[in-house]
């Protein structure tokens, strides 16, 4: 067997060397120089401020090559300095630093020249980038005035303008020489608005104080005037904290004032004559600590309906002082207060008082034992059950929504609605529960029982079929009836119910399936506490279910005993299919034509051809064309660019580090994508079929990417002395899920699986011929891989006979999903897209990339698309696909037609002088 297989062997090999051959002598073309497009600053951001005099300077580059980057700083028209940095062809950003000499307003630029250019020609100018630097602002305190302060705090709040960027500190001046620093503000912010508050710890009290405010610009320099900003004033201390608590013509008061002051309080009665301010007489009372204190509590109770006021003084070293006035309101005590005891033994409180206020009732321990608010009446009624016994009972009114309105100039203001007092209590007797009475005598039991007169409903004497439902009820039993519903001839219940309180019987029941059709009998019996059965019957037809009609050909066919095939979707999500099978069909089984197929139909071949050139023209062309028009945008579309770049190199970044080796990194990505290509499948579950599915397509992406991969190393480091290295895209990640989301939309088998989650690059800085001819060599890899792939499923699905087996069909579909992956791959890599290998291709050659891209999107063509719908190929399915070219490249056109037509008005370009910098190359 190994000596038959031999020379096919051989052959295979021979082809795949010429072909390689071939592809790399291909990439041996010649390349056009061109200057590099314009870079991007991106960091500083326009208009940017800044503390220190040096910048940091970084942006994206337009192009995959070798660059320097040249970024300068313009002053008033005057290049002041700037900086030199190479970027190697891996890279697409630079970074730098550049310094300038003050604060003042500056102007960033930044042009590349090509390294491998002769020319040196320089790139357009990027984006201008505005930032300031510091200012030396005198510094001024802007929320209190100059003289006459009061502050009722040890650390006021001062705010001020001052020098952007700079420092600010503040100083106290308290007592006969005292003074400290009060605060400080490390950095102004760039406004000039700066706000500093003190720590309650200095050494400072109460009295006179002033306060001065020195500025400092960004060099530490004081700013004008040399002496800062002046404020005079008073610490006065704040008003007395107090609290009141209320309870029936009574009234307590908790006051408290800072450390080292004395509290008092005097308590008035004060007057309000009809549409009078307040009036106050002496006080009627005062409170005062037993010694110096600064807490005060007392207590003033039998108090008359009215307003009553604290007024609250705090003195502070005999020096400073500063009150605070609370009022309350005593309203009057309810009126007529009443209790009545109702036949249900409940009691009704009753009586008057004022609208809006709120009525308790207190019983036994002075217990609420009800409450209520009044309307706009002056009557009131709570009803309660109390306890049987004799109990005392009050009511007290409470006022609601109290405001105090004293004159203007008064201290700190607090309102309390207080309590009446109590009315006279008034006694009320709950007599216990009447004993129940003797029970009716019994009925005469000599006389017979009669049965019920009473009627079922829910059934209309139509025919029933086994299996239905019937909801039948009736009225007017007595409580407790047991109802008791069958179907005869031979008795079988349907149901039992027992009627309640209300009277009313209802009962569900189903007619038995196993019922035979023909003539029946319904019977109902109620049975009453003590009676005898009440009977109700009704005849009935039982008929056979209806048997359910199919006018489908198939159907009648097989009711006339024909045999009918069942026909089972290949390459289709496997429909029709058993998937506990675990050689069952999955979506990518048999998707793909073998070569006889392909033969056996020239009409497909030349169909190939021309989807091979309808992609070339309606998506390459249109995709360049966008890219590079992206490109001459890169000021309105380069940050969103930037950041899409930033987040894939931070993704990569933290998926290497979690992983930490490279082999089980590869590993993962190998089958998260796997498991992403799984749903093209529309029953991809957990069942054999998929697992067996997710284990090929994991076997097919291991070749496309990791052995391809480290073909494509061995010949390059072979022919070009150019070391490589296996790299990871977990990016990639995302194409496989648009793919597949693709495939689902379209209908399209296997799916458009596209993501080489590992992929090749040079780790030796080589010119840009090399890395095209790196690129080619390793897309002809994967494109040979995935041919062999073909042609082994094309010879496999030759061989296979009977039965499939769980490993056939595990390598048939490892084969189709190498093919399909490879594929398809290869054309994504090569379309013509700043972040894809194919942009690198057409940047050097056109004419080399147009002949690449022909023909992976001629064997693509072949092999993959002309089976999008089915099992045959027809060629009727090359308009669909055609129609989906057509859209994406009208799409596309109307995208760059916007950009290049808009982008007219918004040039990238700037106009600039040609100066010396300082910093060296």
């Amino acid at each position: 067997m190994a000596s038959e297989r031999s020379p096919f062997r051989r052959v295979i090999a021979g082809v795949s060397i010429a072909a390689l051959a071939v592809v790399a002598a291909v990439a041996t073309a010649s390349v056009a120089a061109a200057a590099p497009g314009p870079p991007t600053i991106t960091t500083p951001v326009n208009d940017a401020t800044f503390t220190a005099t040096t910048i940091s300077v970084s942006g994206n580059l337009a192009d995959f090559v070798d660059q320097e980057v040249t970024v300068r700083v313009d002053n008033n028209g005057s290049i002041t300095t700037g900086c030199i940095v190479e970027a190697i062809y891996t890279d697409d950003t630079f970074a730098c630093d550049v310094t300038v000499p003050g604060p003042g307003v500056y102007t960033l630029t930044a042009t590349s020249v090509d390294l491998l250019d002769p020319e040196l020609v320089p790139s357009p100018v990027s984006n201008a980038v505005t930032v300031t630097v510091g200012n030396d602002d005198p510094v001024t305190i802007t929320n209190y005035p100059e003289f006459d302060n009061a502050w009722t705090t040890r650390t006021p709040t001062l705010e001020g303008v001052g020098p952007a960027l700079g420092s600010i500190v503040v100083f106290i001046f308290y007592g006969a020489s005292g003074s400290a620093t009060y605060c400080t503000v490390a950095e102004v912010p760039v406004s000039g608005v700066w706000s500093c508050t003190g720590s309650d710890a200095g050494p400072w009290g109460y009295g006179p104080t002033s306060f001065r405010a020195d500025g400092f610009d960004v060099t530490g320099a004081q700013t004008s005037p040399d002496v800062g900003d002046f404020l005079d004033g008073e610490m006065v201390p704040p008003p007395p904290q107090t609290s009141i608590s209320v309870s029936p013509a009574s009234v307590s008061l908790q006051a408290e004032g800072v450390d080292g002051s004395v509290v008092s309080s005097l308590f008035y009665s004060v007057e309000v004559p009809e549409g009078d301010a307040y009036v106050y007489g002496l006080p009627v009372d005062s409170c005062a600590p037993g010694g110096d204190s600064s807490i005060l509590s007392c207590t003033f109770s039998g108090l008359a309906p009215g307003i009553w006021n604290f007024h609250t003084e705090q003195d502070v070293a005999e020096t400073s002082l500063s009150y605070a006035d609370d009022y309350i309101l005593i309203p009057d005590a309810p009126g007529s207060f009443a209790a009545t005891v109702n036949a249900n033994r409940s009691v009704t409180f009753s009586g008057t008082g004022t609208a809006g206020n709120s009525i308790t009732v207190l019983g036994p321990g002075d217990n609420a034992v009800c409450s209520v608010t009044l309307g706009a009446g002056p009557s009131w009624q709570c009803t309660v059950s109390p306890a049987v016994g004799t109990a005392g009972y009050r009511a007290i009114q409470q006022s609601v929504g109290f405001v105090a309105d004293p004159p203007a100039d008064f201290g700190v203001l607090g309102s309390y609605d207080g309590i009446s007092a109590a009315t006279g209590s008034i006694s009320v007797t709950v007599p216990p529960a009447p004993a129940p009475r003797p029970p009716a005598s019994l009925p005469n039991t000599s006389a017979a029982p009669t049965p019920l007169p009473w009627v079922l409903e829910g059934y209309d004497g139509s025919p029933l079929t086994p299996g239905q439902a019937l909801s039948l009820s009736a009225t007017g039993l007595p409580v407790g009836t047991v109802v008791v519903v069958e179907i005869r001839s031979t008795p079988q219940v349907l149901g039992t119910a027992v009627v309640g309180d209300t009277g009313i019987f209802a009962l569900d029941v189903v007619v038995p399936d196993d019922l035979e059709p023909g003539e029946h009998t319904l019977v109902a019996i109620a049975t009453p506490p003590g009676g005898v059965d009440s009977i109700l019957s009704f005849p009935v037809t039982v008929v056979p279910a209806a048997e359910p009609v199919s006018n489908d050909d198939t159907a009648e066919e097989s009711a006339q005993g024909t045999e009918v095939a069942v026909p089972i979707t290949v390459g289709a999500g496997g429909a029709g299919v058993d998937r506990a099978q675990p050689a069952a069909l999955s979506a990518i089984s048999n998707s793909i034509p073998t070569i006889e197929r392909i033969f056996s139909s020239p009409l497909v071949i030349i169909a190939s051809g021309g989807l091979a050139l309808a992609i070339l023209l309606l998506i390459a062309f249109p995709a360049e064309l966008l890219n590079s028009t992206l490109a001459s945008n890169t000021r309105r579309m380069g940050r969103w660019y930037a950041a899409v770049e930033n987040g894939v190199d931070r993704a990569t970044e933290w998926f290497a580090s979690v992983t930490r080796t490279r082999a089980l990194a590869a590993a993962l990505l190998v089958v998260l994508t796997s498991l992403i290509f799984g749903f093209v499948d529309p029953d991809y579950g957990f069942d054999p079929v998929s697992v067996r599915m997710t284990v090929s397509l994991a076997i097919g992406l291991f070749i496309v990417t990791y052995v391809s991969s480290w073909i494509s190393a061995a010949i390059i480091r072979r022919v070009w002395s150019i070391e490589t290295r296996v790299s990871l895209q977990p990016a990639a990640l995302v194409f496989a899920v648009i793919g597949v989301i693709i495939a689902r939309v379209l209908e399209f088998s296997p799916g458009f699986l596209i993501g080489l989650v590992i992929g090749l690059d040079l780790v030796t800085r080589v010119g840009a011929p090399h890395r095209v001819r790196a690129i080619l060599t390793n897309i002809g890899v994967i494109v040979g891989l995935s041919v062999f792939a073909w042609v082994g499923f094309s010879i496999l699905t030759a061989v296979m006979t009977g039965e499939p087996t769980v490993v056939g069909m595990l390598v048939s579909d490892a084969l189709v999903a190498t093919t399909a992956e490879g594929l398809t791959a290869a054309l994504a890599a090569l379309l013509p897209l700043g972040f894809l290998d194919g942009h690198e291709v057409f940047r050097r050659s056109k004419l080399l990339w147009a002949g690449s891209f022909t023909a992976v999107a001629t064997v693509f063509s072949l092999i993959v698309l002309p089976t999008a719908a089915g099992e045959t190929g027809e060629v009727a399915d090359v308009g669909f696909w055609m129609l989906v070219m057509v859209i994406f490249a009208a799409v596309t056109l109307t995208l760059w037609a916007v950009l290049h037509f808009t982008g007219r008005n918004h040039s990238d370009e700037v106009e600039f002088v040609e100066q010396p910098v300082d910093a060296a190359r």
